[in-house]
């Protein structure tokens, strides 16, 4: 391109005869700017060309990944976990709600089942345990019991679990019929409490706020039936395994003390969503010589522990010397098994 434009110049020159000195130096100039110009023409034309194809590439990319990407429309088609596998808590205040109602309603059964609350309890073993006689007054059936706290920090809300194995007539409430009071062939009751301390003192079973315990003692006891063990059926006599619970409340036992408590058995009628006694024998008979577990002699190398079974004793024989401890009756707190043996099925 130079080189054009210097023939171009001379031969201008030559027609002009080549005369003039500052007319060449005014065209060397131009031919300067002219070759200035054309340098930066190309070098647009090229940068223009790049930025064509770098767009051009751009926009190739963007099209596959808009077709690779699902669109927002598209994610709304599926509900999400949250909304599918868990409940609103409008829900759960319903579910709980009925829960409630049916807690309080006549039981459609005569006996609560509770085959998946033994087998789902979990163990924290406590040092906390119980020795137990029996005795008999009146023609009734009584276990006089001593909870024994060894740890060195008080503990309450404990239940004793007592096991033993009947057939349903023997033990299942009958629910009303056309205002006909229901039965409860067993009926426990509480007959003695008493609370000793470190040094052996005793004091009736009082609660925290210093109150009797005597009322809330009796209140839970009418309103704890016995609950089966549904897997537990023995088709060939008929029987199921039961547990008794004995639900000491609000009680709290302090550091090395302990609590004796008096339970009767009776029979009486079902009304009010209660047992009422009518101090009458029951149809169920205990003894160490029966089949029951909390009842029973054990062998250590068959179930756990050995021991002799439940002694049939003189109603104050606790008086004056320490009943044997007995692993096969359970102690649970707040539905935790924390001393004891129960039965496996």
């Amino acid at each position: 391109m130079k080189k054009f434009a210097l023939l171009s110049l001379c031969g201008a020159a030559l027609f002009t005869a080549c005369s003039d000195s500052s007319s060449l130096k005014v065209s060397l100039e131009e031919l300067d700017i002219l070759e200035s110009s054309s340098s930066i023409s190309e070098d647009e034309s090229s940068s223009s060309e790049v930025s064509s194809s770098s767009e051009a590439s751009g926009s190739k990319e963007t099209s596959s990944s808009a077709k690779s990407e699902p669109t927002s429309s598209s994610s709304t088609d599926k509900p999400s976990s949250s909304a599918t596998d868990k409940p609103s808590s409008s829900a759960n205040e319903t579910s709980s709600s009925s829960a409630e109602s049916s807690s309080s309603a006549e039981p459609k059964s005569s006996a609560t089942s509770s085959s998946s609350a033994e087998s789902s309890s979990s163990f924290v073993s406590r040092d906390i345990n119980v020795g137990v006689y029996q005795y008999k007054m009146s023609g009734l059936d009584f276990l006089n019991a001593n909870i024994y706290n060894n740890e060195t920090q008080a503990i309450d809300s404990l239940t004793l679990r007592l096991y033993v194995t009947t057939k349903p007539e023997n033990i299942e409430i009958t629910p009303v019929v056309d205002q006909t009071p229901g039965t409860c062939p067993l009926v426990v009751d509480e007959d003695i409490c008493i609370m000793y301390d470190s040094r052996g003192y005793s004091t009736p079973c009082n609660l925290p706020d210093g109150t009797s315990a005597d009322r809330e003692l009796r209140t839970n006891l009418r309103h704890s039936t016995p609950i089966r063990i549904d897997n537990s059926y023995n088709a060939l006599t008929g029987e199921y395994t039961y547990y008794i619970p004995i639900p000491l409340g609000s009680i709290e036992l302090s550091p090395s003390t302990h609590m004796r408590i008096d339970i009767g058995f009776t029979s009486g009628i079902f009304q009010n969503h209660t047992c009422e006694t009518l101090r009458t024998p029951t149809k169920k008979k205990f003894s160490k010589d029966s089949s029951d577990w909390s009842w029973a002699a054990h062998q250590k190398d068959v179930d756990g522990a050995d021991y002799e079974g439940i002694p049939l004793l003189d109603r104050d024989y606790g008086d004056t010397a320490k009943a044997p401890i007995n692993p096969y009756i359970a102690i649970y707190r707040r539905d935790e098994l924390i001393s004891g043996i129960p039965p496996k099925y």
